[in-house]
């Protein structure tokens, strides 16, 4: 979507059309008009009325929720001496709505207009007198000609602002007039031309005499003309100010003339690096007289060379020699322990022994390098200067600490209670009754996760088909241990002087159980004990294995009788089906519904219909006669065979089966069966209080606690705390020194940009030195948080770049990878600015752009920071290879219009500049300055040096 087009109007008036005498140049307009307007009531004839219009004698004062911006802003210190002072008004109408005149060739002058005046003796702001307006006064040492603009020129320095999306003719300009008040102002300039280094005063003030009466508290009268004429040695003035604020200049130059100045120029050799002397280095050994190492910082010059040994064979003999002393403590008697320099990041490694075979690690890398060990020891000397104020912070961080602590302690006193109870009470029990017991927790047993390697609480419930009736409540008040039911059996048992058999309920009740159950009806009372022996046991058999094999293969059934319902002996009380009853019913059939009992051949009324008085249940069948007599002496059961009715039954419902059904789908084995043993063990282990009690514990924090594995001595946290530090080392590394930044910065000239890269291994190194003392330190306090922790990730600012992720990854995850590997990103392309610009533009936009794609590819920084006196930094994620294919640009931020001159073209010998155009809105148009922008490409920055 385009942005919309500013128009600039020379003057705004609203209202109905007036005959108003023509603002002319020759003179001052009158403040004081009258006119006639034209009054036509209903349909009556029109008549003209005088009126007397309200001037500028009539103003005591402007709304300060019309003012909506100034430029500079109230008590800016470096405002562009180039520059213009204006103020901003939401009524578009504001400066012309008191002036009684009309416009005259395109111009006409406001009532008020904006002043600047340099603050120095005798020129002073004071507060109210007479009037409700503090009063601005000028006179000597001050001379009001140099100060104030001249009142004959006060129409150029007023205009209004309309923006129009689309053409800009006078229907578009009056509709913009008429529409959103967002889109539409006036505005007041003040010519005064500024210096440098200045301080200001802006007032807005009348321009009639009579406004000027009005504001002091005097009566206006018949006061005409302006409200000051400018002359040589004229006296002081006073003037009401409706508002005002003051600001100062800075030093010469605008955006873009301190732009323009920047360039590409080359640094010399060494630059962002220093040599550190290793001839004295004590370790004993020889040939190192002019030994050295060059010692980069946090940013390295894109042609720094890899090399950094005045002879590369030193490197192999400094790291031997530097592990030998360090690993010295390892092999010394713990009685007679050896003070030997730190292991930097030994609370990383496990064990901290350097290995001189792993010459590629990071640890030791970054023990054996005395330059990884210099960037190290950086970092601890940053700990040791702000220790107090790092703890404190640390302390603040946790301070929700203690009170969890106190409740793991709690929480583990409840563990020791819960934990001998399960296992009092819970454990023990035989595995029915333990379900039974564990039956109120079964909706939350369904919904675990399986603990003990097999299959889950609900998927063992599933496949047993057991309805949630199973262990409910009816069921648990009958078979509980000491209930009515067992008590009677346990008397029977040990009256028939046998003992109780093992009752299997769950095992009973499952599909598979019930299906095929058969047992001969005992002689005598049906008893536990009767019926017991001879329940068979149950096969592993589904409701879809019903088919004509099954019943053609089912065991004998030498008790199987078919009988006929007896007729009924009188009358049926309900009809057969379709059944016409005669009876007093008009002499018509009545058709009744069908209810039929056992009484009239009929199935018995089911018990949920039954009623006192029904007739009962058809006659029990007799039992059997077995053929053979009844043996009392033990001898083998003779084999079972089909009676006659079971044969034929058995060969009526075959094919009845094979006719009508179709063979159902193959269904998984085992279902319908139940391991009753391994649900309860299952159900034990999802409630041991090992479990419970941490996920309740778990539950009460906001994230999860640092927590040592879970066992059944110590399932609880052994709570500690990591204090997490967002700041962005950079700044405390620059507080050392800014040269430990990067090295030769008083060699950058002015107004330059250099192309530099981040140096990896310099910032892991510095930032492992941080957690390393950092974590002692919080060992020597008693801080309860462990060594591997990381406290600091961050090195450079990212605040451009939220998103971002930090600079290193967690120290105890380093493993084996090399010093300033590229784990989570490459090495950053880096921009570096010597110039004023950024520090008086610090909204510059710098970018980013590679040019020929389509759409443009630009990248904004993803981290930035500035150095003293005038340098700034830019990092951006641009791979160093492809560097020189970019271009950096450096643009002044969009905003509001403004007005000025460019650097070094004002009009030199007045203190105002003049009005030439022949209108406001021409004018605005000269002087408005458009944002500047530059680009330097890349490969001008990365240009040799000439010799």
């Amino acid at each position: 979507m385009s942005q919309p087009a500013l128009t600039f109007l020379p003057w705004v008036r609203r209202g109905g059309a007036l005959a108003l005498p023509p603002d002319l140049r020759t003179g001052h307009p009158a403040s004081h008009v009258g006119t006639t307007v034209g009054v036509t009531v209903n349909n009556g004839p029109s008549a003209s009325v005088p009126v007397q219009l309200l001037g500028p004698g009539v103003v005591t004062g402007v709304s300060p929720q019309q003012v909506i911006r100034s430029d500079p802003a109230p008590n800016t210190s470096t405002f562009e001496s180039n520059y213009l002072v204006l103020v901003e008004f939401d009524d578009p109408g504001l400066p012309w709505l008191f002036t009684p005149a009309s416009a005259s060739g395109g111009k006409l002058r406001p009532w008020l207009c904006l002043v600047v005046v340099r603050e120095q003796p005798g020129v002073r702001l004071g507060p109210a007198g007479r009037g409700a307006l503090p009063v601005l006064t000028i006179g000597g040492p001050a001379k009001p000609e140099k100060e104030l603009p001249d009142l004959a020129d006060s129409w150029a320095w007023a205009h209004a602002q309309v923006a129009l999306d689309g053409a800009a003719d006078a229907a578009g300009v009056a509709a913009a007039l008429a529409g959103d008040p967002a889109r539409n102002l006036s505005r007041l300039v003040c010519g005064r031309l500024l210096d440098e280094q200045t301080s200001y005063l802006a007032c807005v003030v009348p321009t009639f005499e009579a406004g000027r009466r009005a504001g002091l508290g005097d009566d206006p009268g018949t006061a005409e003309g302006p409200a000051w004429t400018l002359a040589d040695g004229m006296p002081a003035v006073e003037l009401p100010v409706y508002h005002h604020w003051r600001f100062a200049t800075g030093p010469a130059g605008d955006f873009q003339s301190l732009a323009l100045a920047i360039r590409g120029r080359p640094v010399g050799d060494g630059f962002g690096t220093r040599p550190v002397d290793l001839s004295t280095a004590g370790l004993g050994l020889t040939g190192t007289d002019d030994a050295q190492e060059l010692l980069g910082g946090a940013l390295l010059a894109l042609d720094t060379p890899a090399n950094r040994w005045t002879d590369p064979g030193l490197a192999t003999r400094f790291a031997s020699a530097l592990g030998a002393v360090l690993n010295t403590p390892d092999a010394a008697p713990s009685a007679e322990p050896v003070l030997a320099p730190p292991r930097y990041g030994s609370a990383y490694r496990t064990p901290a022994t350097l290995d001189a075979a792993a010459s590629t690690r990071w640890y030791e890398q970054l023990n054996t390098d005395p330059i990884a060990r210099v960037a190290a020891a950086l970092g601890t000397l940053v700990i040791q200067r702000q220790q107090e104020t790092l703890v404190a912070a640390a302390w603040d961080q946790s301070a929700d600490l203690r009170p969890a602590t106190r409740l793991v302690g709690l929480a583990g006193l409840g563990f020791a209670v819960a934990a001998s109870l399960h296992r009092r009470h819970v454990a023990p029990l035989t595995a029915e009754s333990g379900l039974f017991v564990l039956a109120p927790l079964r909706a939350r047993l369904m919904a675990a996760p399986p603990m003990t390697g097999g299959k889950s609480f609900a998927a063992q419930w599933s496949k047993a088909q057991l309805p949630p009736a199973a262990v409910g409540s009816a069921v648990r008040r009958v078979t509980r241990v000491r209930g009515p039911a067992l008590r009677t059996a346990e008397r029977a048992a040990e009256s028939g002087g046998t003992p109780l058999p093992k009752l299997n309920w769950l095992g009973r009740m499952v599909p598979a159980s019930r299906i095929e159950r058969d047992f001969e009806a005992p002689t005598g009372p049906l008893t536990f004990d009767a019926v017991a022996p001879s329940l068979p046991t149950p096969q592993t058999l589904t409701w879809a294995a019903l088919t004509s094999d099954a019943v053609a293969n089912m065991p004998p059934r030498p008790g199987f009788a078919l009988s006929a319902t007896p007729a009924p002996a009188g009358p049926r009380p309900f009809p057969l089906p379709g059944e016409i009853v005669a009876g007093d019913f008009t002499g018509l059939p009545v058709f009744r519904p069908s209810l039929r009992t056992g009484e009239d051949g009929g199935e018995p009324t089911p018990i949920s219909r039954r009623r006192p008085g029904d007739p009962g249940d058809p006659p029990d069948l007799p039992d059997p006669v077995d053929p053979d007599p009844v043996d009392p002496r033990p001898h083998p059961r003779p084999p079972r065979v089909d009676t006659a009715a079971a044969a034929l039954f058995r060969q009526v419902a075959g094919a009845h089966l094979a006719a009508f059904m179709d063979t159902p789908p193959q269904q998984p084995s085992g279902l319908g069966t139940i391991a009753v043993g391994t649900l309860f063990d299952e159900a034990k282990q999802l409630t041991a209080p090992v479990r419970t009690f941490a996920a309740a514990v778990d539950g009460l924090f906001n994230g999860t606690p640092p927590a040592s594995p879970s066992t059944s001595e110590a399932p609880l946290p052994d709570l500690s705390f990591v204090p997490r530090f967002a700041t962005p080392m950079a700044l405390a590394l620059v507080e050392l020194g800014q040269q430990w930044l990067l090295p030769g910065l008083d060699g950058v000239p002015a107004n330059t940009a250099v192309a530099l890269r981040t140096n990896g291994a310099f910032v892991e190194a510095f930032l492992v030195g941080l957690n390393h003392e950092f974590g002692r330190e919080l060992l020597w306090r008693e801080f309860p948080s462990p060594l591997t922790a990381t406290f600091f990730d961050r090195f450079w600012d990212a605040a451009v770049a939220p998103t971002e992720p930090p600079d290193i990854p967690q120290l105890d995850q380093w493993n084996d990878r090399a010093l300033g590997a590229p784990t989570l990103r490459p090495e950053r392309f880096v921009l570096l600015l010597r110039s004023e610009l950024i520090r008086r533009f610090p909204d510059a936009v710098v970018t980013a752009s590679k040019p020929g794609t389509d759409p443009p590819e630009t990248r904004l920084p993803v981290f930035r920071g500035s150095l003293d006196p005038d340098l700034s930094y830019f990092g951006f994620a641009i791979p160093l290879a492809q560097a020189d294919h970019y271009s950096i640009s450096i643009a002044e931020q969009p905003g509001a219009p403004r007005f000025g001159f460019e650097v070094g073209e004002a009009p030199p010998g007045v203190s105002h500049a003049p009005a030439g155009d022949a209108t406001a809105a021409q004018l605005a148009g000269r002087l408005r300055q458009l944002p500047a922008r530059i680009t330097i490409p890349i490969t001008v920055l990365m240009r040799e040096q000439e010799p």
